[in-house]
């Protein structure tokens, strides 16, 4: 984030006003509204109050253009705020019309000049942002329109929203649009992925279910690389205890992944099934099936697939036990593993093994 090489004695001058009285300020003003959403927690909010906000040339243009106004999400009116704008990051900043519009919104801390790039974009009444939501909200379902908006939902951090309209175009689709690399982005792997395309969704289970023909449209490598990463991810998660925060371990839920996998044309579904045995050891807090597993398959899991012994050291710590196999993977995984972190890890604890056997031995 950079700063100004001169001293700066300026900054953004912040209304102690609500929302609802900055509104009517901005009417009587014939003014925009600025909206900076934040907590007191959040160190982007903090840099930018204190990198971007106190430059003169930010400062000069926000005191001369808008009511500004600064909210803690976590106070007063903030959390209704942030329902009512599904804020889902800090920081947020909204911009309004002096009619109290929403006509724009973007996320997170950046330099002044990417800040100001954007508000100066934000204040044109017919920006794409504007344009979309007004399209869609006037019922207007074109594809093309769809996918940007849903990929703006995502970057605003309106994960419900995101969601809703994922659902909405996924309905509309035909199968050949579904397969189609402008499509990709619905069923691949990436930050949205956890709430589109994640283990179990529907996007997922449709991409299963067609496996040869995302294959073709989108590449075998692109394709083997998400549903890989999905099932590593389920393994790893449940190993860390991180999945049945949410999900209590039924084990029908996972043998239903392993009929799903069967039922697909994945050409390597051992190695798909043995990452989803891992997850039904791990719900069982069974530390030597996983470790069996592990110590039968590991060194023929793709490298990827490899790190998921990041997670089986943090599940056989958390449950305090003697380690089967442990050594026998940590050995395996150091000489088949490109991973230099893994390598070292597991190379540390193979010495720590040895050691213990050594002074039990004496």
């Amino acid at each position: 984030m950079a700063t100004a090489s001169y001293a700066q004695n300026r900054s953004i001058n912040f209304a102690t006003t609500s929302l609802k009285e900055a509104f009517k300020l901005a009417k009587a003003q014939h003014k925009m509204i600025f909206t900076d959403c934040y907590t007191v927690w959040c160190g982007p909010c903090k840099g930018m109050d204190k990198l971007v906000f106190t430059q003169d040339s930010v400062a000069d243009f926000f005191n001369s253009h808008f009511i500004n106004v600064k909210m803690d999400m976590e106070k007063g009116e903030g959390p209704e705020a942030l329902k009512n704008y599904a804020v889902g990051a800090f920081p947020t900043y909204l911009l309004f019309d002096e009619d109290g519009n929403q006509i724009y919104k973007f996320v997170g801390g950046m330099s002044a000049n990417e800040f100001m790039a954007k508000i100066r974009i934000g204040m044109n009444p017919k920006n794409e942002i504007a344009t979309r939501e007004k399209r869609y909200t006037a019922g207007d379902r074109d594809h093309a329109l769809l996918r940007a908006l849903i990929k703006q939902k995502f970057k605003q951090k309106e994960a419900k929203a995101g969601q809703r309209i994922t659902a909405e175009y996924f309905a509309l689709m035909t199968s050949a649009e579904k397969v189609k690399p402008e499509s990709w982005f619905l069923f691949g792997e990436g930050f949205d992925s956890q709430f589109i395309s994640d283990i179990g969704s529907v996007n997922f289970n449709y991409l299963l279910a067609h496996y040869k023909e995302f294959a073709a449209s989108n590449s075998k490598e692109t394709v083997d690389n998400k549903i890989n990463a999905t099932f590593k991810k389920l393994a790893g998660n449940c190993l860390a205890g991180y999945y049945f925060k949410n999900h209590p371990y039924n084990e029908a839920e996972f043998e239903a992944y392993k009929k799903q996998i069967n039922a697909s044309q994945v050409p390597d579904k051992k190695q798909l099934i043995v990452l989803v045995d891992i997850a039904i050891a791990a719900g069982q807090k069974d530390v030597k099936a996983a470790g069996k597993l592990l110590a039968a398959h590991v060194a023929e899991f793709t490298q990827k697939n490899k790190d998921v012994v990041f997670e089986y050291t943090n599940f056989c710590a958390s449950l305090d036990r003697s380690y089967p196999y442990m050594k026998e993977i940590y050995e395996q995984v150091a000489k088949t593993s490109k991973n230099p972190f893994l390598v070292k890890h597991c190379e540390d604890y193979v010495k720590r093994i040895s050691l213990k056997q050594t002074a039990k031995d004496e």
